[in-house]
């Protein structure tokens, strides 16, 4: 995972609180005039695989990083830190003073924490300080450093090096011809209609895939999630160009994917009665399908200003407890309910799945699908409905 990707799911996972502190623990750290690789060593007891290019850093210039000001170097280290378990007490020549308890690892790039398993927090505090608001444009120059820095080598060995040229001249109406004719084919020998494929449309098939900007696969755009769909705009046998939004297009391995489903979509009724008898709904004020495409507006009209609030390339995301919004073009596409207890088979109780994996389901109806995510390690979830607008 990208360390810009690391850095937001330790953002999107914690409490303001949380993030304050470690901030905090860091300024205080390079206050007493202690390098990057002391302060990391401090934070989670180890050191930096790969030297910093400024080990020597001012508190004056973390404090302007975190108001938004670009800073490589800071970018890198900021990354590499939450990326690590972050220890209760500091590590290796720790000062004296007491600090708040350490905050806990997430799993994805959103909210996803159960509050029946999160540690209880004791404070302990020498002078009582107002909480200082969490700046936004750190967030945003962080994310646009590594994006930068990441994407050239991490293609490198399988893309740039190779001999193998990609076709550019393939086009979406070839790849449908051959498959047609192959589906044909089979199902003249074998009478199993359960395979359903879509030769213009498809799906996510690992738990998360780059979505990049060029068909060289240089430079990473988005990160999408197992079972997340697309159309098809070309194909070749390494790459895929797909349609994001109505203006943006973007590039996807292609044995990142599928384009067979198993079995056939169930009713929207059918999934919708589903949802709202095993997952949380309380929040919902009328019904499941009167959220989707509400603006950010009306959510705040309704629940209040968000807790939380993340854009990429693509969506916004805005956080009330225990669920997220998804928005695309200010327009509710996605809601996730980030802490659950489901698993494969009780989805699979629904509709046998259309595309699995040990951690993850797909379960889809004519206009919406269902995607769970495991939390590793744990015996938590993460179930998103999404809207099926193919």
């Amino acid at each position: 995972m990208h360390r810009s990707l690391q850095a937001l799911q330790y953002y999107t996972s914690h409490s303001e609180e949380d993030i304050y502190r470690l901030h905090e623990r860091v300024r205080s750290s390079l206050a007493s005039t202690e390098s990057l690789t002391e302060t990391l060593i401090r934070l989670t007891g180890q050191t930096s695989v790969v030297p910093f290019k400024q080990d020597t850093v001012t508190a004056e210039e973390w404090s302007a990083f975190l108001a938004g000001k670009h800073h490589e170097t800071l970018a890198d280290f900021y990354g590499t830190l939450v990326a690590r378990t972050i220890l209760e007490e500091d590590g290796p020549n720790a000062p004296k003073e007491e600090l708040d308890s350490t905050s806990r690892l997430s799993r994805t790039h959103v909210q996803e924490a159960s509050d029946g398993s999160r540690r209880q927090k004791v404070k302990v505090r020498r002078n009582s300080r107002p909480k200082r608001p969490i700046p936004w444009g750190w967030l945003a120059l962080l994310l646009l450093c590594f994006l930068l820095g990441a994407a050239g080598t991490y293609v490198y060995s399988n893309y740039i090096a190779s001999s193998e040229p990609v076709n550019p001249k393939s086009t979406i109406e070839k790849p449908v011809t051959v498959e047609q004719n192959q589906a044909s084919s089979q199902k003249t020998e074998d009478t199993n209609t359960d395979v359903k494929e879509e030769p213009d449309i498809l799906y996510v098939s690992t738990r998360n895939s780059n979505v990049y900007t060029d068909v060289a696969l240089t430079d990473v755009l988005y990160e999408a999630d197992f079972g997340d769909s697309y159309r098809i705009l070309e194909t070749t046998n390494d790459v895929s160009k797909i349609e994001l939004t109505d203006e943006l297009v973007g590039y996807i391995k292609t044995d990142e994917t599928t384009k067979t489903l198993q079995g056939d979509a169930i009713a929207d009724e059918t999934l919708l009665t589903w949802v709202n008898t095993n997952l949380d709904t309380s929040f919902v004020t009328g019904t499941l399908i009167d959220l989707i495409g509400k603006t950010s507006e009306e959510l705040n009209s309704d629940y209040g200003e968000p807790e939380r609030t993340f854009s990429d390339e693509i969506n916004t995301y805005l956080f009330y407890g225990n669920h997220f919004f998804t928005l695309q073009n200010n327009k509710v596409t996605a809601i996730d309910w980030a802490d659950t207890t489901l698993t494969n088979e009780q989805l699979a109780a629904l509709s046998p799945l259309q595309l699995e994996t040990e951690t993850t389901g797909l379960v889809t109806s004519n206009s919406y699908r269902l995607q769970r995510f495991e939390k590793e390690g744990t015996d938590s979830s993460r179930i998103r409905l999404a809207e099926q607008n193919l």
